[in-house]
């Protein structure tokens, strides 16, 4: 009986020193969950501290703030490349539009003058190439200045069906000359959020304008009570993948169309900054983009 008053003894000093080591590991681990969430919160460049006897939980930190370090020098390499790309994009659009504007009076100045046919369908070829050149610098104009803003815009109460008419009627003519007639669902309450209504036309103007550029044959727009506004179009040279790049910045499915593959990524960039989400989707062989302002 002895030596089972010993085991038991052994068993029970075993049990202890176990449960307090797990005490132990759990107050620490709560203790760097802590700091963790502070320092991606307060976004610091502070490690995370521990006092801890256990070696594990010890290595573990050390792992974890080295891993941290080096995600807040990722942070800084994007954030330094982010803004020398929007330097240079600003310097770019701003140094391009001078000569632009200067060889674009030259070409009104040939126009007035005599020209052969010959001539004149290469000086419209010309002009063509120009007024892509002139758009793809006010965008690039219009996206630096829009990343680069951090300031707040004057809101109000918008009804949003209203506010999709008027945008859609701005591209009745567009749509009539590709054959498309818009199949448009606006919930009979009024759905109103409260936005700055210039931001928001450029939000939709983009979206639809993105539409008569791509749509093959069609188009639609819903306005649901819950303020979520859906477009779609029958789109099937696209995929999921490509679909998923979309919203990405210079990414365009078609060269040959004349986009510049800023349309949506604007639009992405100044619904966020109103609070709102825009996400696309494939189904069934049509481009779906969602946008939804809360209340």
């Amino acid at each position: 009986m002895v030596w089972l008053s010993v085991a038991l003894g052994v068993a029970a000093i075993v049990i202890i020193a176990l449960s307090l080591k797990i005490f132990i590991i759990k107050y620490s681990l709560k203790d760097v969950n802590e700091q963790a969430e502070r320092k991606l919160d307060t976004d610091t460049n502070l490690l995370i501290l521990l006092e801890s006897g256990d070696r594990d939980v010890r290595r573990f930190v050390r792992r974890l703030n080295r891993s941290l370090a080096r995600m807040d020098e990722l942070k800084r390499q994007y954030a330094r490349g982010n803004r020398e790309l929007k330097e240079s994009v600003t310097n770019i659009s701003h140094d391009l539009r001078t000569p632009l504007t200067s060889a674009a009076g030259y070409i009104g100045l040939l126009k007035k003058s005599r020209l052969d046919d010959k001539q004149r369908e290469y000086l419209a070829v010309v002009e063509g190439r120009m007024e892509a050149m002139k758009k793809l610098t006010e965008e690039l104009f219009a996206y630096s200045v829009i990343v680069s803003d951090n300031g707040t815009t004057e809101t109000e109460p918008i009804n949003l069906g209203d506010a999709l008419e008027d945008s859609l009627t701005q591209f009745y003519t567009a749509f009539t000359e590709r054959g498309i007639e818009p199949q448009i669902d606006i919930a009979e309450k009024p759905v109103v959020r409260t936005l700055n209504r210039d931001v928001l036309s450029r939000i939709f103007g983009n979206i639809i304008n993105n539409a008569v550029k791509y749509a093959e044959r069609d188009f639609g727009v819903t306005l649901k009570e819950n303020g979520s506004i859906v477009f779609f179009n029958t789109a099937d040279g696209l995929d999921e993948v490509t679909v998923g790049k979309l919203f990405d910045r210079f990414f365009t499915v078609e060269s040959a169309r004349g986009g510049t593959g800023l349309g949506l990524s604007i639009a992405r960039i100044l619904t966020e900054k109103m609070g709102g989400t825009i996400f696309a989707r494939y189904e069934e062989g049509k481009l779906v983009i969602e946008l939804k302002f809360i209340k």
